[in-house]
């Protein structure tokens, strides 16, 4: 099914084809909104995490709320996803998968078997945008729809799409781009929700947890809505998930349980926050103390997206 990979070796992530100081004046002066939120989240993380409350309450939450979903990109993520899926369903969570759409082909044997659990697939793409080095364990990411026409990224959700009704008789409705943060500009965004409006979609995962500082857990966008993925607690401008964590961490998941503990303070204490939070599988699945404090959640846990806007009554 794959080669599996050494969770404590660095993933390495590497840029789009121009550099990440003009990248990020481009953003800023493109969205000075977003650029504000950066700086809330850069220099007032207290503060931040109160804005972030406030704006669920906002949006018509009145209580915790958790999302789970993992990124499966590599056959290293194929490997393990099974026996990862297997052990959350035991304790009552109902992850959401995103997997690419080359990916979803080579390992459909599995993904069958979580769909046919009851796990609902996002459109991910069809392009693999990560190699995996099978001697390291380095993942490298590829394949930026900021770097591609929009004819063939459009192209790419399409086959994406294509892949999940042929190999796993779904279809979708909800969509995430590759690599978060490299297609955010505000023009890209708007022709993204509206290409995926034409597909019949509802909603997507692909924006950074800036986003919900500036707008919100969710928003509507173009008949779209958007549900960016959550910051840490202590760092609110950086996404909790296993990637900037373990893989581009220490390689251990000491972090990661550190900053769900904070989350499982405030949800605890009954207010109305929302973790939306991503993994990828082949990070995981060795840590047994991970799959313990995701098991908390589960009292909090919804199964998709659609559950959070009936809870808020955006319907």
């Amino acid at each position: 099914m794959g080669t599996k990979i050494n969770t404590r070796q660095r993933r390495v992530k590497s840029c789009p084809p121009r550099s990440q100081l003009l990248a990020r004046i481009t953003k800023a002066a493109a969205d000075p909104g977003l650029a504000g939120a950066w700086a809330l989240a850069r220099f007032f993380p207290k503060q931040s995490v109160a804005r972030n409350i406030a704006l669920c309450r906002r949006a018509g939450l009145r209580e915790p709320a958790f999302v789970l979903s993992f990124d499966c990109d590599t056959d290293a993520d194929s490997a393990v996803v099974g026996s990862v899926h297997a052990r959350l369903r035991s304790v009552g969570l109902s992850p959401l998968y995103a997997v690419a759409g080359e990916v979803l082909t080579a390992g459909a044997a599995a993904y069958r078997e979580v769909a046919h659990d009851g796990a609902i697939f996002l459109n991910h793409g069809f392009r693999r945008h990560a190699a995996l080095d099978a001697t390291s364990g380095d993942v490298t990411s590829t394949y930026f729809y900021g770097a591609t026409p929009t004819v063939e990224w459009q192209k790419d959700i399409r086959l994406g799409d294509e892949a999940i009704r042929d190999i796993l008789g779904q279809q979708p409705n909800g969509f995430r781009t590759p690599h978060f943060a490299s297609f955010e500009q505000p023009r890209e965004l708007q022709t993204l929700w509206q290409y995926l409006k034409t597909l019949g979609y509802s909603y997507s995962s692909s924006t950074r947890p800036l986003f919900t500082l500036r707008h919100g857990p969710f928003f509507h966008r173009d008949g779209i809505a958007e549900f960016p993925v959550s910051g840490c607690l202590s760092q609110p401008g950086q996404i909790i998930d296993s990637w900037g964590i373990i893989r581009n961490g220490d390689g251990t998941p000491k972090r990661l349980i550190a900053e769900l503990r904070a989350y499982l303070t405030v949800m605890e204490a009954g207010e109305p926050v929302f973790l939306n939070m991503y993994l990828d599988p082949a990070d995981i699945a060795d840590y047994e103390e991970v799959f313990s404090i995701l098991a908390s959640f589960a009292p909090y846990s919804a199964p998709d997206f659609a559950t959070i806007l009936a809870r808020a009554n955006h319907v």
